[in-house]
C-alpha cells in the first residue's frame, strides 16, 4: 500500500513558462480553444488549480521520461522506520530497473546511493535487525539493547496513537510503558507527553458526559422518525452493537493489566470510569514528575553489558549485571534469556574444564607410561653390559 501511494503520488511534472517570465510547475489538466487548466505544486502536499489565458503562456516544458523516473526512485528513501523484509523487493527491483533503462543519466551516481542504502536495510532486516527512530540496528545490536529498543518502540506507538486522537490507545501502551519499562529513557521522555495525552483525553471525555443526554435524544428523535422497518433494523442492530460492546468490555475488566476501558460514546459507565482514570492518573503524573531525575536507574546499559559480557565469556561479569537487572525488576521475558545463557555458558566452562582435567590425566599417564618404557629399556640394556 505504502509504495502504491509513491507511484500515484510521483506524478510528472510540467513547467509553463509566462510570457512575463514567471513560471509554474504542475501538470496541464486540459484545455481548450484559449486557456489551460493547471495544477500548481504550491508545495510538495498542496496543490492548486488555475485557469492560464494561452495567450499569455510562452512555452509549455514537458518533463523528460528520465526525469519522472528518477523522481520515483527518489522518492523510495528514506524508508519509514519498522518496514518488514518484504517492502523492499520492489523498490530495489525499482532502483535497478532505472540504472538498466538510462545507463547514462547524470542521476545514476545518486540512484546506486539509493539502491546501497535500501539494500543494506534489506540485509539488516532479513537477518532479524530493525531500523529504528532512522538508524539501522543489527540482529546482535537487537538483541544486545533489546530493553532499550522495546521502550523506544512503545514511546514511538504513543506518539503515534496521540498524533490519530487515539488517546485511550495511547494511555493503554503508556501504562505498559510504566509498569515494565520504567527504569528506561523512554519513559522519561514519556512521562511530559502522557500528561498532555491525560488531558487531552479528559476535555474529550468529559465532552462526552456533558453531551451525553442531548446525544441520546437526538438519535431517540431520528429512530423515530424513520418507517417501521427501518426502526427495527436499526433497533436490532444496535442491540447486536451493544452485546458484543458489554462482551469486550467484560474481556477487559477481566484483565488486570487494562485500566482504560474502550468507551462508546452512548454508554456513560464506560466514559465516567475513563474519566475517573484521568484523574487519578493526572495525580500519578504529578508525582513522577516530581521525582529526581537522578532516582532513576537506568536498566538498557546493565542489560547490554550483561550481553557483552557473556559474549566475551566473563561469567563473574555477567552475573553481577544480571543482580542489577533483578534488584530493578525488569520483566522475565529480559531476565529469562540472560539467565539461559549464563546457565549453558556455566555448564559449558565445566564440561571444557572436565574434558582439560581429563586430557591432563590422560597424557600425564601417557607420559608416566614413556617414562617407564624408557626407564625399563634402559635398566635392560645396562643389565645387557654387565652380563
Amino acid at each position: 500500500m505504502c509504495l502504491s501511494t509513491l507511484l500515484c503520488t510521483a506524478l510528472h511534472a510540467d513547467t509553463i513558462v509566462l510570457k512575463s517570465g514567471k513560471k509554474h510547475i504542475g501538470r496541464v489538466i486540459s484545455e481548450n480553444s484559449t486557456s489551460y487548466l493547471f495544477e500548481i505544486d504550491v508545495t510538495d502536499s498542496i496543490k492548486d488549480e488555475r485557469r492560464i489565458p494561452k495567450d499569455k503562456v510562452k512555452e509549455i516544458i514537458q518533463e523528460s521520461i528520465e526525469s519522472k523516473d528518477f523522481k520515483l526512485v527518489a522518492s523510495l528513501v528514506p524508508t519509514r522506520d519498522l518496514q518488514p523484509a518484504t517492502a523492499y523487493p520492489k523498490r530495489i527491483k525499482i532502483t535497478k530497473t532505472f540504472i538498466r533503462k538510462f545507463p547514462k543519466s547524470k542521476h545514476n551516481e545518486k540512484v546506486k546511493k539509493i539502491l546501497t542504502t535500501l539494500e543494506n536495510e534489506h540485509n539488516t532486516i532479513v537477518d532479524g535487525g530493525i531500523k529504528l527512530d532512522g538508524q539501522l540496528i543489527s540482529r546482535q545490536d537487537k538483541e544486545a539493547n533489546a530493553y532499550d529498543i522495546d521502550a523506544r518502540m512503545l514511546l514511538l506507538d504513543i506518539q503515534r496513537h496521540a498524533a490519530a486522537r487515539r488517546y485511550h490507545q495511547a494511555l493503554r501502551k503508556w501504562e505498559v510503558l510504566q509498569s515494565d519499562y520504567r527504569n528506561s529513557t523512554s519513559f522519561k521522555s514519556a512521562i511530559p507527553i502522557a500528561k498532555r495525552i491525560i488531558y487531552s483525553y479528559q476535555k474529550t471525555l468529559k465532552s462526552l458526559l456533558d453531551t451525553l443526554d442531548e446525544r441520546a435524544a437526538e438519535r431517540k428523535s431520528a429512530m423515530s422518525s424513520m418507517s417501521a422497518n427501518d426502526r427495527e433494523r436499526t433497533e436490532l442492530a444496535l442491540a447486536e452493537q451493544q452485546r458484543r460492546y458489554a462482551a469486550q468490555i467484560g474481556r477487559e475488566k477481566a484483565k488486570s493489566r487494562i485500566k482504560w476501558l474502550t468507551v462508546d460514546t452512548y454508554d456513560k459507565a464506560s466514559i465516567s470510569h475513563n474519566y475517573r482514570q484521568t484523574t487519578s492518573s493526572l495525580k500519578s503524573i504529578a508525582s513522577l514528575s516530581r521525582t529526581k531525575q537522578k532516582e532513576l536507574k537506568l536498566a538498557g546499559p546493565s542489560y547490554r553489558d550483561a550481553w557483552m559480557a557473556l559474549a566475551k565469556g566473563d561469567l563473574k561479569d555477567a552475573e553481577l549485571h544480571l543482580k542489577t537487572l533483578q534488584s530493578l525488576r525488569i520483566p522475565k521475558q529480559y531476565l529469562t534469556p540472560l539467565q539461559t545463557k549464563l546457565k549453558e555458558n556455566r555448564t559449558a566452562m565445566q564440561i571444557a574444564i572436565k574434558e582439560a582435567k581429563k586430557n591432563a590425566e590422560a597424557e600425564k599417564s601417557r607420559q608416566n607410561k614413556l617414562n617407564k618404557e624408557a626407564a625399563d629399556g634402559v635398566g635392560k640394556n645396562k643389565n645387557g653390559q654387565t652380563q
